[in-house]
């Protein structure tokens, strides 16, 4: 089974709801794009347009490897049409406010899946039944994980214990795959050449030219050089390991409570699934806090909270980054839903799949809340 092998396969398009109208001081701006994360492409046009980053908002990240349409506002008058390799930018109206996550209700999903054979179209139908009836839990998956796929951890982790020198490490010498040519040299320099901030600076790509610049004349203030690091890639990192804890907590309770379950590995861990579930209603309401140091640690979620918690050696308090003195970036502590049901789920008739000799292909359509993940409801369906 295959997914994602041209950006057409993997469809995506943002529900909001947000008044538009023919005068305000927001423009709001429709984005549709291929091979760009949402971040790279406001900044692209922030540079080209010598805009400020901060006058953009958006309401949520798509994935670079979909075809994805989604909003973005700004604050003032936008009227260019931008036509670019891979994306288009257009206004289509005033707002009196900008966007943000509370405006996304939802996403709307066409996704084609490839390269299937005729056993995993049985099983995909007989696991559609299942999905339809009791849901799927509602895990991160690997994407919100990018600055943590070295596998050598969590920067925001580090961060919380003190760790300043180590965390400042994760960063800056430890590529991954989707880094580009430039960014694997810098980091490779960096590695060999730990302190060397004067040979550093030679390689270093603009996203982290702060960081070097202030460490070249304070060789050794590794916490202050991390606040010179973009508020807002510091608010994903955080709540990347967030993520990972909230995977944590969810994997034990679905072992607890699902009945007839499958695990399968990704890069941080397990995810466990289940085929039915003997209450349903209770996973349905049951809601389950990112964790930050207002947490409060109640009923047998709060027992599965210590557990992962007392597992990772970190405290509720640590969160609170108080050594840090943070200007609005922190953990923000808010409740997700342990599993999901998708809307308006629809399998289509499998047909011949023109790209791969001899297989099969079938389209999927679905819509499921913010921030759930549909790469996480293909995994369900293939088990």
């Amino acid at each position: 089974m295959k997914i994602k092998v041209k950006p057409e396969d993997f469809v995506v398009e943002e529900i909001i709801d947000l008044p538009i109208s023919d005068s305000g001081p927001y423009t709001l701006l429709k984005l549709k794009k291929r091979y760009w994360n949402t971040l790279d492409a406001i900044d692209f046009v922030a540079r080209k347009f010598s805009l400020s980053r901060e006058k953009f908002s958006r309401a949520g990240l798509k994935d670079r490897y979909s075809l994805s349409t989604q909003y973005l506002t700004f604050r003032g008058d936008f009227k260019e049409i931008i036509k670019e390799k891979n994306f288009e930018l257009m206004p289509v109206g005033k707002v009196s406010k900008p966007i943000l996550p509370e405006n996304l209700k939802g996403n709307r999903f066409s996704i084609t899946m490839r390269d299937l054979s005729d056993e995993e179209i049985e099983k995909l139908r007989r696991n559609y039944t299942e999905v339809s009836s009791f849901g799927f839990p509602n895990y991160f998956d690997e994407q919100r994980f990018g600055s943590a796929r070295h596998r050598h951890g969590f920067f925001a982790k580090l961060l919380m214990l003190g760790h300043y020198e180590g965390a400042l490490k994760l960063l800056l010498c430890y590529p991954y795959k989707e880094d580009n040519k430039r960014l694997k040299i810098f980091k490779k320099y960096c590695a060999e050449n730990w302190g060397d901030w004067d040979g550093c600076i030679k390689y270093t790509p603009i996203e982290f030219k702060r960081i070097i610049l202030f460490l070249r004349e304070n060789p050794r203030d590794f916490k202050d050089a991390i606040k010179k690091i973009d508020r807002e890639m510091l608010n994903l990192y955080l709540l990347a390991y967030q993520s990972y804890l909230f995977n944590e907590v969810l994997y034990r309770i679905i072992k607890k409570i699902g009945s007839d379950t499958v695990e399968i590995p990704y890069s941080m861990g397990k995810f466990v699934f289940y085929r039915s579930l003997p209450n349903k209603k209770l996973l349905m309401d049951l809601k389950i806090p990112m964790l930050n140091d207002k947490t409060k640690l109640s009923d047998f979620t709060g027992e599965i909270i210590s557990e992962v918690l007392k597992k990772e050696g970190i405290r509720l308090r640590d969160f609170k980054l108080s050594k840090m003195r943070f200007r609005k970036v922190r953990f923000k502590g808010f409740l997700r839903s342990a599993i999901i049901l998708p809307e308006d789920f629809y399998i289509g008739e499998e047909c011949t799949d023109e790209i791969y000799k001899n297989k099969r292909k079938i389209l999927l359509r679905f819509i499921l809340p913010p921030g759930s993940y549909a790469t996480i409801l293909i995994k369900r369906l293939m088990i």
